[in-house]
């Protein structure tokens, strides 16, 4: 089943959170952690809140490193924040293995599904009768294919 809204924020906190464990990191250097492992690019939109209510709850820590140039905020996991992964060591499996998955959905170029059906929405006002049955005879070899190969794989779920 897929994640609500909701549970996909809980699980990209708890991801985040798992990328800290093993090394501090600043913004970027995060994002590209996360990206590596999801297979796509988090935007700070989506990272800096997670961050912020994470600094809040006391499960992150960030220390300024000064430069005569600039300055660097490095995020790390505090004590509190690993005993929170640690108690969420359930959820953090499935976020890893949903993150796995989405992965491998990209690297198939399944993503291109998503604009195909944006295509579809948009142009099938305009189709007539012995195009949307060829539209559907289409879709319906297109999915029986999918399936097999899925079953063959035993990666169908239930």
């Amino acid at each position: 089943m897929f994640p609500r809204r909701s549970m996909f924020r809980g699980y990209m906190k708890l991801i985040t959170l798992y990328v800290l464990k093993d090394q501090p990191k600043h913004v970027y250097g995060l994002i590209k952690s996360l990206e590596d492992l999801i297979g796509v690019r988090p935007s700070t939109g989506v990272i800096y809140p997670i961050l912020k209510s994470s600094i809040r709850d006391g499960l992150v820590s960030v220390e300024t490193l000064s430069t005569e140039s600039k300055e660097t905020k490095v995020y790390k996991l505090s004590e509190e924040g690993l005993k929170y992964l640690e108690l969420h060591e359930s959820d953090l499996k499935k976020a890893l293995k949903l993150a796995e998955s989405f992965k491998k959905f990209r690297l198939a170029g399944c993503d291109k599904l998503l604009d195909l059906v944006k295509e579809i929405i948009l142009n099938a006002g305009r189709l007539n009768d012995a195009e949307l049955l060829e539209l559907r005879k289409a879709i319906t070899e297109f999915e029986a294919r999918v399936l097999e190969i899925l079953v063959t794989s035993r990666g169908v779920s239930e």
